[in-house]
């Protein structure tokens, strides 16, 4: 898709990270079954992890391990979760899902702000950003990611607004004439809570009966999402 495709907008699209951006699950799923054992605990599933993915990553661990989602252990658990992921992210393990970079890419030429934010740490968001080359084009003085944060660096996880909305915020644009992409409840949640428009997408951690009460939009590809993007960017001519 050619840069011309998209008017320039003050119109910001900021995305989730893992499941939504980016095919992580194997990372993710590893290193938290590599600090559960490594404590003396119980492993979890593939499904328990994606099931646990839409908390931040103190109160995923607490959830694992069935205790209040504010119990101390989970900050100590989630630290050495952090230590031991970000160091090891690299385009193989958190790489693009196909189809992704040409339309990052495209909405970057064409003048719109993007950003993304994560229930993640902010290391591991701008650790993928630099391994999958965000941080601006080749040859252009064009950022493809203004901002890239993380749950530590806001005052509270997604669902709540917060982050969203420093976002918007740092962007210098309004958060109505923007929108969300996720592939979790707590990302739609996050984007109603903030007055932003969501598009759910359906490759991620969660089923579409999951995501279907809490985005305005589902779509099941790269495709499917160029198309909502362009008819919520470009409502005249869709």
């Amino acid at each position: 898709m050619s840069a011309s495709t998209w008017a320039p907008q003050q119109c910001a699209i900021l995305w989730d990270v893992d499941g939504t951006l980016v095919e992580s699950t194997k990372l993710g799923y590893d290193a938290t079954n590599e600090v559960l054992i490594g404590q003396g605990l119980e492993a979890i599933s593939v499904e328990q992890y994606k099931e646990g993915c839409r908390y931040a990553t103190p109160a995923r661990f607490n959830f694992h391990l069935g205790l209040d989602h504010s119990d101390k252990h989970g900050d100590e658990l989630g630290q050495i979760f952090d230590d031991t992921y970000v160091a090891r992210v690299s385009k193989e393990t958190a790489g693009l899902f196909p189809g992704l970079d040409r339309l990052l890419r495209s909405l970057a030429m064409a003048g719109h702000p993007q950003g993304a934010l994560s229930n993640a740490c902010g290391a591991y968001v701008r650790a993928v950003m630099d391994a999958n080359e965000l941080s601006e084009l080749p040859g252009e003085r064009v950022a493809l990611f203004r901002v890239a944060l993380g749950a530590d660096e806001v005052a509270a996880p997604k669902p709540a607004a917060d982050g969203l909305l420093r976002c918007v915020s740092d962007l210098s644009v309004e958060a109505a004439a923007s929108v969300y992409v996720g592939d979790s409840p707590s990302d739609g949640k996050a984007a109603k809570n903030a007055g932003m428009r969501s598009i759910g997408v359906t490759w991620g951690a969660n089923s579409a009966a999951a995501l279907e009460p809490n985005f305005d939009v589902l779509v099941d590809d790269v495709d499917g999402l160029t198309k909502a993007l362009r008819a919520m960017l470009l409502p005249e001519q869709s």
